[in-house]
């Protein structure tokens, strides 16, 4: 799966944040992590809104994470940086239905809750202690994932049961 620039931007500035502990400035984390100063900014205000950051004004201001690395999950960080659909054009693809895609609609939720519940699982303080693994990073995500699967899994055979 292929990022937006703006969602991973934003990724990279969040990590920078939870590295980083204490304010820092926005040309601070332009420069180290390759972001141009100005769309940092514009991507700060969405990570503020949805209360991920804090934002610090002044001469030395900047800005710093709102809540603990463990708190923060990538699917905060997604949703607060990728656009919803409109509930108007939520109406207009429900009018426009019918029963395949009423079908195909109701596997691809599930594919989405999966998704969602992948991200919703892993969290920057788990991105940060696999970055400071000298070996084996993916290995150490891999394990939670499967973890996870296995987990989602049990979720789904207890909900068919019931």
């Amino acid at each position: 799966m292929q990022l937006k620039a703006s969602t991973d931007y934003g990724l990279r500035a969040v990590l920078y944040l939870a590295q980083h502990p204490g304010i820092n400035s926005s040309k601070d984390i332009a420069e180290e992590m390759a972001i141009p100063r100005d769309y940092l900014i514009q991507l700060a205000q969405l990570l503020r809104n949805a209360k991920i950051i804090t934002a610090y004004p002044g001469k030395n201001g900047g800005y710093r994470l709102a809540r603990d690395p463990h708190d923060i999950t990538l699917l905060d960080i997604i949703n607060a940086l990728e656009e919803e659909l409109s509930e108007n054009t939520r109406a207009r693809r429900e009018e426009r239905s019918t029963a395949l895609a009423d079908d195909m609609r109701e596997v691809y939720e599930l594919v989405l809750e999966s998704y969602d519940a992948y991200l919703d699982s892993i969290n920057l303080g788990m991105l940060l202690e696999a970055s400071t693994r000298q070996e084996d990073k993916r290995g150490f995500l891999a394990q939670h994932l499967s973890l996870e699967s296995e987990r989602l899994a049990g979720c789904s055979s207890a909900s068919k049961i019931a």
